[in-house]
């Protein structure tokens, strides 16, 4: 029971990435637009397997109407109306599109991936709030810490200096500094204690966790990022929309295409009007017509080369963005192992500035217990102890967040 509720009381930051990332209502769109996708593939693969169908209705009055340039003894030859009616049904099956479906259905599915892959990208840089937050609240921990330990220094000094001003060997001006000294450490704990709890409620915000002043914040091992800055292992969601955005221009390609072959489909034709088919006929009747009909249309051929062009400049457009990013990031990543380096042989000497800061410290406190020195010189030497452990542990952060943001800029 025990380890359990210690367990429930862990956070880690791969748990606050995906939390941020299930919680940010930024994700929904992506489902969204898979619905629209599958709405859209579904309306074409509809109009594939079904036939066309067309009501069409008309009513004219012409100017003239057909008549028989002849006249035959006793025989009358019936005029027709010059108001005239026709009330149709038309329908149309496709039995050769050029495979037309098909290659819309392929355009859908690249423009749905495209769209979701930029909604990625946005819900990528989530990472850069979950790393801020979540560093700035392990760096206020170890800065509370230490300025504790400060204070319990302060006060265990405190109390030896004012029995040492009771028999009199030290002055009052001491015991005031001291305490002095401690009051302001206590006003910078308080500060801390605000800044942390208003860390935490940010980061609870963020991924929706039960995020509590008790909660351990813990980071899981990041590797070193030694080696090369290339390109070859990056899982950035950029890279993937370039691909996307290449396959869209690909089958958009494909599609144009479609436009200068022919079309040959069944269609039928069913309805009543005056005249009817017999056009010699005044009186309303029914008809109707079935046959096969050819289309192709030529001069789409005229623009055909122009819209090819034109996605061939949008496809090398996206492989100079792609150049472009790829180009940057590795300025960024270099950069960022320079950071890395820096920070990692300013920590190399830092054990070795507190190990010095804590000695001299120590022969300042055993001065002032002997009234050799006065206590704002104590003081001075604990706050620069103080200063050099939270350099030490500052360093400690900032080298972990400089390889956590390094493998946030390789995408992994």
């Amino acid at each position: 029971m025990g380890w359990s509720v210690q367990a429930q009381s862990v956070v880690t930051l791969e748990q606050c990435y995906e939390a941020a990332r299930a919680n940010y209502p930024l994700l929904k769109q992506k489902e969204i637009l898979a619905r629209n996708g599958e709405l859209a593939i579904g309306s074409l693969n509809l109009n594939r397997q079904l036939p066309q169908l067309a009501l069409n209705g008309q009513a004219t009055w012409q100017s003239q109407v057909t008549k028989l340039p002849i006249e035959l003894p006793n025989f009358s030859i019936p005029t027709l109306s010059k108001d005239q009616y026709r009330l149709t049904l038309d329908a149309s099956y496709a039995l050769y599109d050029g495979n037309l479906s098909q290659l819309q259905t392929e355009v859908q599915r690249a423009s749905t991936a495209t769209a979701q892959q930029q909604v990625e990208i946005e819900l990528n840089r989530l990472k850069d709030q979950v790393n801020g937050l979540f560093l700035n609240a392990l760096l206020t921990d170890e800065n509370r810490v230490l300025t504790r330990a400060l204070l319990a220094n302060l006060e265990n000094r405190l109390e030896k200096l004012r029995a040492n001003v009771r028999f009199g060997t030290v002055a009052q001006m001491d015991a005031d500094a001291l305490e002095a000294e401690l009051l302001t450490a206590g006003q910078r704990l308080a500060q801390l204690d605000a800044t942390r709890t208003g860390l935490r409620e940010s980061l609870a915000l963020l991924t929706d966790l039960p995020i509590s002043d008790s909660t351990q914040l813990v980071v899981e091992e990041v590797p070193n990022a030694a080696g090369g800055v290339g390109t070859a292992e990056l899982g950035r969601p950029e890279l993937q929309l370039y691909r996307a955005q290449r396959s869209l221009y690909d089958a958009q390609f494909q599609l144009s295409g479609n436009k200068a072959k022919p079309r040959l489909s069944l269609f039928a034709q069913g309805g009543a009007g005056r005249p009817g088919l017999n056009m010699l006929s005044n009186d309303f009747r029914s008809f109707f017509i079935g046959g096969l009909r050819l289309n192709w249309n030529l001069s789409s051929a005229y623009t055909l080369n122009n819209d090819r062009q034109m996605i061939t400049l949008n496809r090398q457009t996206v492989d100079i963005q792609q150049a472009t990013f790829e180009k940057n990031l590795s300025v960024q990543l270099r950069q960022q192992q320079t950071e890395i380096d820096k920070l990692a042989a300013q920590l190399a000497a830092d054990a070795e500035i507190v190990a010095l800061r804590s000695r001299v410290r120590e022969a300042a406190a055993v001065q002032l217990d002997n009234g050799a020195i006065a206590a704002r010189d104590y003081t001075t030497e604990l706050n620069a102890e103080n200063q050099a452990q939270l350099n030490q542990k500052l360093h400690e952060l900032q080298l972990l967040l400089a390889r956590i943001q390094y493998r946030t800029l390789m995408g992994n």
